[in-house]
């Protein structure tokens, strides 16, 4: 195990050292840190709650710390406390690490993205997503970096809908650490949950079989529920599906509705022979939607969409992004 943190070190290292996001590189450093969690043997948690409670030394540090408490207990009742390298801790907190280290260069988008890819392969539940912003506020190098980690950040719910091949997990994922405590907000991707509904990696592909009209429904059920589940943690959640139907676009805003959180609806669109080329040159991705799929979504109607902000995206990115991100401001 002690090569294989070696190895993340160095993985990160070079992550650090590079000028852009590298979506591959981060996919590939937090598998590694999956895989290695998920062979650590179960420790002791005692030793680990004395080692937070040692660590928190600020007033907002310990206020988190006493705030999530019973949350703690129910990890390591769960046996989330692992014997790692680094010493008896929850592997969130091990994750925490880079986390941090990306925060403090102010690589904030990388983080987030990190962190949910993390969840998205290794299950953590939205309570493990809210301790996130204690475990970095404590891992941080930097005393005024750990404090503006725990910087107040109201949650908020913003759900990113389109027809195949119009860019929104590109946009999910260069808006989502713009959302709440670092490491932002958690993205709930349809094609991720599709996945783990049937019990496979995120990037493996299904058969027609799991596209019907019931496994969509199973899907969007379990989006929602989740987003319910982290709003009422007080984390900011961003869906990513393509919302093709009026009823699912009104849940997710029932659903900020009742959390008493604001809402934000964009709808990217683009030609369809944009769409089409796009969704042809995917690789390596949770997404299953084929050419023909595409094609077939262009003829079905969306109907009314409201207050959703409607967004061209056969333009640059950094023009989409800011869009999205005057659309956010205006609802903040």
């Amino acid at each position: 195990m002690a090569a294989a943190a070696a190895q993340r070190e160095a993985s990160l290292a070079a992550l650090l050292g590079e000028g852009g996001l590298d979506a591959a590189a981060i996919q590939a450093l937090t598998d590694a840190i999956g895989k290695e969690h998920g062979a650590a043997p179960r420790a002791d948690g005692k030793a680990f709650l004395h080692l937070l409670e040692t660590a928190a030394q600020a007033p907002a540090q310990q206020l988190e710390l006493k705030r999530h408490r019973a949350q703690l207990d129910r990890r390591i009742r769960a046996g989330r406390i692992r014997a790692l390298d680094t010493g008896d801790e929850d592997i969130l907190h091990d994750l925490a690490l880079p986390l941090a280290a990306l925060v403090g260069l102010g690589r904030t988008a990388e983080a987030n993205l990190l962190a949910n890819r993390y969840l998205d392969v290794t299950p953590q539940g939205a309570t493990g997503w809210a301790l996130l912003p204690l475990y970095l506020s404590l891992r941080a190098a930097d005393a005024g970096v750990a404090d503006a980690i725990l910087a107040p950040a109201p949650p908020r719910l913003v759900a990113i809908g389109g027809l195949s091949g119009t860019g929104k997990s590109t946009l999910a994922r260069l808006s989502g650490n713009r959302m709440g405590r670092p490491p932002g907000a958690r993205v709930l991707r349809s094609d991720v949950f599709r996945k783990r509904l049937a019990g496979v990696p995120p990037e493996t592909r299904l058969p027609p079989a799991h596209y019907t009209r019931l496994n969509d429904q199973d899907t969007y059920q379990a989006l929602f529920e989740s987003a319910d589940d982290h709003l009422a943690c007080g984390n900011s959640v961003i869906i990513d599906a393509v919302f093709m139907n009026r009823s699912e676009r009104d849940v997710a805003a029932a659903l900020a509705h009742r959390h008493r959180v604001p809402f934000t609806g964009i709808w990217l669109e683009a030609p369809e022979r944009d769409r089409l080329a796009r969704v042809a040159e995917r690789s390596g991705d949770a997404s299953d939607a084929s050419v023909e799929v595409a094609r077939e979504q262009s003829r079905r109607p969306v109907g009314v969409l409201a207050d959703w902000h409607r967004i061209r995206v056969n333009r640059p990115i950094e023009l989409i992004v800011a869009a999205a991100r005057g659309a956010l401001e205006r609802r903040r």
